[in-house]
């Protein structure tokens, strides 16, 4: 099978090669384009009509190989979207009843798990009880621990950004109904602005680049702190 460039041929030749990377037996021989292409391809087609062209071909074992591998890659996509599951469902009973019950196995969408939690933006709620003052100081904290600390938050909120997010953004141009995006976004300028009072409620020069000489040293340490978190991202692996 000569390769296929993703910037070349029309959707219905970037499916069929798709389908075509698998052997009746589920072995997938080119698992970068495969993946790739069922990563970026709702910019260009929607899932549930990528879902339709494979179900109009002749259901055969490729095909459900190459459904069962988006399932187990992208599970999070059939679980935000109902209508590209119920296609799969129907697609499962449709095998059922024609007793392929071998190729039914293969795509059992029921098995995602729910993301819901993901999903969830931590929603403050007011204590009623006595307020207590807090110090955003931080000065008993040295670059490496106000560095890993600063991480750690960036990095819980990261994880909750999905594919989807970043679609969302660039087809709308903002973050209207991308609670996810939003509150990462406000993260970043919440410490941002953080950072300047910190600065700014120094009285003297010398004070205030003392200050500045410290966060220096928090973004040196968090330089490499964040590669750790973009690896961890990809992996979807917890930071050690």
């Amino acid at each position: 099978m000569d390769p296929l460039p993703m910037d070349s041929g029309t959707v219905d030749e970037l499916v069929d090669f798709c389908i075509q990377s698998f052997d009746s037996e589920g072995t997938i021989k080119d698992t970068s384009f495969v993946k790739m292409f069922l990563m970026m391809h709702p910019w260009y087609i929607a899932s549930t009509d990528l879902s339709k062209k494979l179900l109009t071909e002749d259901i055969r074992a490729k095909i459900c190989h190459l459904v069962k591998y988006w399932i187990s890659e992208f599970p999070v996509e059939f679980d935000l979207n109902p209508a590209l599951a119920d296609q799969i469902k129907d697609l499962r009973e449709n095998l059922n009843t024609g007793g392929n019950e071998t190729q039914s196995q293969l795509i059992d969408v029921e098995s995602v798990p729910s993301y819901k939690w993901k999903r969830q933006v931590t929603q403050r709620v007011p204590s009623m009880s006595k307020r207590r003052k807090m110090s955003l100081l931080f000065d008993h904290l040295d670059p490496c621990e106000l560095a890993e600390h600063l991480t750690y938050l960036e990095y819980k909120s990261f994880c909750k950004i999905m594919f989807q997010d970043y679609h969302s953004f660039v087809m709308h141009g903002c973050t209207v109904d991308n609670p996810i995006l939003e509150r990462f976004i406000t993260l970043f300028n919440s410490v941002s602005q953080w950072i300047q009072l910190m600065v700014l409620s120094k009285p003297t020069a010398p004070q205030r680049a003392a200050v500045i000489a410290h966060f220096l040293q928090v973004a040196q340490v968090r330089n490499s702190n964040l590669v750790l978190l973009y690896i961890s991202k990809q992996l979807q692996t917890p930071l050690p």
